[in-house]
């Protein structure tokens, strides 16, 4: 349905007798009454960028095409995101609606657009498909044609909307349900449209500092799908919030100056560190093993031991630069019908499988050289240490090259100067 014939019937509706009246929000800065109606289904269409499949859709629009949520193949669409972004409690809500009605009211605008109520909407619309099974099961199902909401004023500008929607969604308990990349996305859209970070806040139920961090999170996250040529498509984030935020910390550290790190680093060593970071969040690092590169610590950060950072970076972009890979354009070309989240989702897999080792030994490596100078004063654990690696040798293993000759003739020297400086009465031992 059109939208001028949705505004017509919701003005229609709206000199009918309400279903709930005298229903208080917070509407524009004012907390007014409103009344809720019962509108049929059919005159109202699905918020598209609402908070709970926003990156989703965006993620869809960026590889596809533009989603209409007038158009009945591309509500299906949108319904599918809705019925995925939380399917064990959709299953439950469904149950519920049909056994006891839809308990609480959503808020659309008077042209049908729903600011709350995406989901619970969606539910209503995906019983009434399916009524036949459930009237077999002897439920009554004919108020599930009906949505039950309060309808906005015709003047209501996008702030005072987008301010609606947040509050009633990511400011409301139900947030726990929702993909966290949803916030980051949520708080990048609404500074756009001119809101301060305190007004967010506001909105949000969160402080003003988490709003700011939240937004250095989400520049962060944009700048790690520019470097993967994924720029806007926000599901290649999965999975990946939690090193996203150690490094957001991390960088955060570095650029306003720490003790941790003894040496002269400037904006060039960030930047291979952030570089380097992003391969490994790709690689799906996380945990200790992730923070152990850029964490701001003497005894665990990697990049605060210039020596030990200087060879894991060399290692690093030695390894990987020699790495071919298809950009996503010509994947894209290649495959214009497939699934391009699928595509893109192999395509990490398979540079994974390609610098697997490289990552892994370097990282390893790494962390050896820190543990040893850990151990720096505890002489018998590193010597101990030492003889079980060499013994550890398969000696026909050997190829004889000049890299093993050097690394030989160098242990052989690091010994005689232990030795030289061992008591008298030991040296014969």
């Amino acid at each position: 349905m059109e939208k001028e014939l949705r505004e017509q019937k919701l003005k229609e509706i709206q000199k009918s007798e309400p279903y709930m009246s005298g229903i208080r929000i917070n509407y524009d800065g004012q907390n007014r009454a409103f009344n809720a109606y019962r509108i049929p289904l059919e005159y109202l269409i699905y918020n598209k960028y609402n908070g709970r499949v926003g990156s989703e859709v965006k993620s869809y629009e960026r590889q596809y095409r533009e989603l209409n949520p007038e158009n009945k193949e591309d509500k299906k669409v949108i319904e599918e995101f809705l019925w995925n972004s939380y399917e064990k409690r959709n299953k439950r809500t469904e149950k519920n609606l049909v056994e006891m009605g839809q308990q609480v009211y959503g808020i659309v605008t008077s042209d049908g657009i729903i600011i709350d109520g995406n989901r619970r909407a969606s539910l209503l619309n995906r019983i009434y498909k399916n009524r036949e099974s459930w009237q077999k099961q002897n439920h009554n199902i004919d108020a599930c044609k009906y949505f039950i909401a309060i309808i906005l004023p015709e003047n209501a500008g996008e702030k005072a909307v987008q301010k609606l929607e947040t509050t009633y969604q990511l400011g409301a308990d139900e947030k726990l349900d929702y993909n966290p990349t949803e916030k980051y996305l949520k708080c990048k859209d609404l500074k756009r449209i001119g809101f301060s970070e305190i007004d967010i806040a506001n909105m949000m139920g969160e402080n003003k500092s988490t709003i700011e961090k939240w937004l250095g999170i989400m520049d962060l996250m944009d700048d790690y799908l520019d470097y993967l040529e994924y720029s806007g498509i926000y599901t290649r984030l999965e999975k990946r919030e939690g090193p996203m935020v150690d490094l957001y910390s991390y960088l955060k550290s570095y650029d306003k100056g720490t003790k941790s790190v003894t040496w002269d680093y400037d904006e060039m060593d960030v930047t291979d560190l952030k570089t380097i970071s992003f391969d490994y969040i790709r690689a799906q690092y996380e945990g200790k093993e992730f923070r152990s590169i850029a964490k701001p610590s003497k005894k665990d950060g990697i990049f605060c031991n210039e020596k030990i950072w200087e060879d894991f970076r060399e290692y690093h972009f030695n390894s990987t630069t020699e790495i071919e890979e298809e950009s996503v354009e010509d994947v894209m070309k290649k495959n214009p019908d497939a699934n391009m989240s699928k595509l893109l989702t192999t395509r990490d897999k398979d540079w994974k499988k390609k610098v697997k080792n490289q990552l892994k030994n370097n990282l390893k490596q790494s962390e050896s050289k820190i543990d040893n100078i850990k151990q720096a004063n505890k002489p018998v654990e590193l010597l101990n240490r030492a003889k079980n690696s060499l013994l550890a040798i398969n000696g026909s293993s050997l190829k004889g090259n000049s890299e093993e000759a050097l690394l030989v003739k160098e242990i052989e020297n690091i010994l005689k100067d232990f030795k030289d400086v061992l008591p008298e009465g030991t040296k014969s031992l």
